[in-house]
């Protein structure tokens, strides 16, 4: 009779799935901007660019099995970013 009410279980295989592949995306798009900061440590935009991805990433990379093991790295990256940050102001 309240068999409507029960939540139905959502397919974790296609969500693991689709949460690996935007976590894929995240790292190669913070790889590309991690060489355009290196090539000019100046670059505002890029630092600004990067920081952004750097916080959605941290929230999909916690999701994913494949990519939880890089959060800590990521902080450390967005530390050493802030520090950069305030050196060039």
């Amino acid at each position: 009779m309240f068999g409507f009410m029960k939540k139905s279980v959502p397919d974790k295989g296609a969500d693991e799935a689709d949460i690996d592949r935007q976590a894929a995306q995240l790292s190669a798009e913070i790889g590309a901007l991690e060489q355009r900061l290196e090539m000019n440590a100046r670059d505002g935009e890029a630092q600004k660019q990067l920081m952004v991805v750097y916080n959605r990433a941290l929230s999909l990379f916690a999701k994913s099995r494949r990519h939880r093991d890089e959060i800590d790295g990521l902080f450390v990256k967005m530390d050493a970013l802030r520090t950069l940050t305030r050196k060039s102001i």
